[in-house]
């Protein structure tokens, strides 16, 4: 719809700031990269999986916007962006297990154990992402379509449809006006 569109890019604009944002702001303190660590990758993962929620209301938000504004080709391009999230996220997950297991050598056998809440948890985060990513991907597909009622397409109860005015009618005979007692 014309009348929405402006609500709408403002919409997109929240959402792009609630899902870049709170993932630069967890992700710039990790600099530098090192992918080779596994210390690094497994308390990478552990740290990205607690900023997630900000992100997803920001899909969430775009797609709902994009329905609302009957916009398909923006829905498909953020369903592509949340498949892309979730099958980074599938892999970054896997590995996140792989690592915890290797980590857990190096660390003090007393702290296993707030290591396996730790890394449990963080593994529940990211099953819960991965399939909110997942719905979301596939409502940007096949979703519901909103389709708003055009203004000059909607039916409007007029009682007086046949009558040219409220008081003479079409064909000009008094007995069809509204009200008049004589047939």
């Amino acid at each position: 719809m014309e009348n929405t569109k402006p609500l709408a890019r403002a919409g997109y604009l929240l959402a792009a700031a609630l899902v870049i944002i709170p993932i630069a702001d967890s992700a710039l303190p990790l600099l530098p990269l090192r992918f080779a660590d596994d210390r690094w990758r497994w308390g990478t993962v552990g740290q990205l999986s607690n900023v997630m929620l900000f992100p997803l209301l920001g899909f969430i938000l775009a797609i709902s916007l994009a329905a609302l504004a009957d916009s398909q080709r923006i829905k498909r391009v953020i369903g592509i962006i949340c498949g892309i999230f979730a099958a980074l996220i599938s892999v970054a997950t896997i590995v996140f297990v792989i690592d915890y297991f290797q980590v857990l050598n190096l660390v003090k056998p007393e702290l296993h154990h707030n290591m396996a809440i730790a890394s449990s948890i963080a593994t529940a985060k990211n099953i819960l992402t991965i399939l909110t990513l997942a719905l979301l991907t596939w409502a940007g597909f096949t979703g519901p379509k909103f389709t708003a009622i055009p203004k000059q397409n909607r039916k409007i109860d007029n009682r007086y449809a046949a009558t040219a005015s409220p008081l003479i009618g079409v064909d000009g005979d008094a007995s069809t006006t509204p009200g008049s007692t004589t047939r």
